[in-house]
């Protein structure tokens, strides 16, 4: 059994992250440019595969970043895969698309994921990130 709460501190090449099974709550906040992103994200994908187990009726998930290279652009399309099956069994996936004022590349990139999915994605424009 997965830990209900899954916590990774912030570096200056990967985001922080906050998974929680009980709230149906994940965030990332940061950068993400891991080394190695499939050792990286190898553990959000194990947290989701147990949170998609029973998710909650409404899950929330809040995109705080300002850069993603293209290993972490793949790695959140799988992400957002996986929560758009729970999307498809009538629960509802929110997320909350955070971006900078005049980050245009970002405001564009949720954009471009929203084009995928059947999320309810929200573009929320803030001063600063972080």
């Amino acid at each position: 059994m997965a830990t209900k709460r899954l916590h990774i501190d912030r570096t200056d090449t990967s985001p922080e992250i906050e998974l929680d099974l009980e709230h149906g709550m994940i965030e990332f906040t940061g950068r993400s440019l891991p080394a190695n992103s499939e050792v990286f994200y190898g553990r959000v994908y194990r947290w989701l595969e147990e949170y998609l187990k029973q998710p909650r009726p409404e899950t929330i998930v809040n995109m705080k970043l300002d850069y993603l290279d293209t290993s972490s652009s793949k790695h959140f399309f799988n992400i957002f895969d996986r929560l758009n099956a729970v999307n498809e069994r009538g629960r509802t996936v929110h997320v909350n698309w955070h971006y900078e004022s005049g980050d245009e590349e970002m405001a564009e990139t949720g954009k471009d994921y929203q084009s995928f999915f059947s999320l309810d994605f929200k573009f929320i424009e803030v001063r600063e990130l972080f």
